[in-house]
């Protein structure tokens, strides 16, 4: 993998961007051994502004120190993932409340367009399923970042940037790991499975009602039912 280049200009805030971004995307994998020197090379900058970045990831627990100059990427318990889970679950849930108060009207057609989208993608999936060809990737993809941008869109939404501080630091998670669970839920369309990709479809219902309790109610339903799959996901 070749991590980005970085500028002159906050250096050590780059790196622990590029770095942190790295690792919740699942490029620099749980349990990879890591050295400062080494960064240093693929970001291109010298030892010292990563090794202040990576006493920040050490704060957040995502890196881990093996030796006086080596690291490893924290790997993650099922029951960490379970807990992380949970709170983020809560969170999601706080942020569809705020949103159901804040959203313009611009932000919640938005939301239907993006969720159009991934229906649209979730069709050609089962079409190919029962047609027996295999996934179309560049599908799946599409799906995953609807679904995605949808839950973006709900927090930006909800206006609050000690809540958006509080969600971006307990998602620790692969991003490639909810990739493959998403596209799986949607191909094997168990009744289950359906029912929470539909929720999409109830929060938005809510989130245009004001209703912030409902929404609330659904988010948080939707979140904690996904954070178990997460949990339960072999790495």
């Amino acid at each position: 993998m070749t991590l980005p280049a970085l500028s002159a200009q906050s250096l050590a805030d780059q790196a622990y961007q590029a770095l942190r971004a790295a690792i919740i995307a699942g490029d620099l994998p749980r349990g990879d051994k890591i050295t400062e020197r080494g960064l240093a090379e693929r970001l291109g900058v010298s030892p010292t502004p990563v090794r202040e970045a990576l006493r920040r990831l050490e704060q957040e627990q995502l890196v881990e120190r093996t030796g006086a100059r080596s690291l490893r990427v924290t790997t993650v318990s099922s029951e960490a993932r379970t807990e992380s889970g949970m709170i983020e679950a809560a969170l999601e849930g706080v942020a569809a409340r705020f949103a159901a108060q804040k959203a313009s009207a611009q932000q919640l057609d938005r939301m239907e367009r993006l969720l159009d989208a991934a229906d649209e993608a979730a069709t050609a999936l089962r079409a190919d399923r029962d047609a027996g060809r295999g996934l179309n990737p560049d599908q799946m993809e599409r799906i995953f970042t609807a679904v995605r941008d949808f839950h973006s869109l709900v927090e930006v939404a909800a206006d609050n940037a000690q809540l958006a501080r509080n969600l971006e630091q307990v998602r620790a998670f692969s991003r490639s790991e909810r990739l493959k669970i998403a596209s799986a839920q949607l191909v094997t369309g168990s009744s289950g499975q359906i029912h929470r990709y539909g929720q999409h479809r109830a929060i938005l219902a809510a989130l245009r009602d004001r209703d912030g309790a409902q929404a609330e109610h659904l988010a948080h339903e939707h979140a904690a039912s996904a954070a178990s799959d997460l949990a339960g996901w072999d790495t």
